[in-house]
């Protein structure tokens, strides 16, 4: 877990701009359907990555540990498991989120 891009995905979340909710939408829809998801527990296709919590109170990645409603509004991050990539480089994600204020 990157905390550092999780932190930018919370600021996201509280600070809502339009083409990061897009990203944040479109990453979801993977995300929703990801054997990963902790919120697919109860899913046949489930199959739990070492970071998998029962008694965890959120939707996470098993994979990375994150919650996922942060990670997907971090253009920084990528899927661990390959299923998106990082919209921008840190360098670039600040000059994005910059431009968009």
């Amino acid at each position: 877990m990157n905390v550092k891009h999780i932190l930018e995905g919370i600021g996201n979340s509280i600070f809502v701009k339009e083409e990061v909710e897009k990203i944040a939408n479109k990453r979801m829809e993977i995300c929703n359907v990801c054997p990963k998801n902790s919120a697919n527990r109860d899913q046949p296709y489930f199959n739990p990555g070492k970071f998998f919590n029962a008694i965890r109170p959120d939707v996470h990645c098993s994979m990375c540990a994150c919650n996922l409603h942060a990670k997907v509004r971090s253009l920084k991050s990528a899927c661990p498991i390959g299923s998106w990539p990082a919209e921008a480089t840190e360098e670039e994600a600040n000059k994005i989120l910059s431009s968009l204020n």
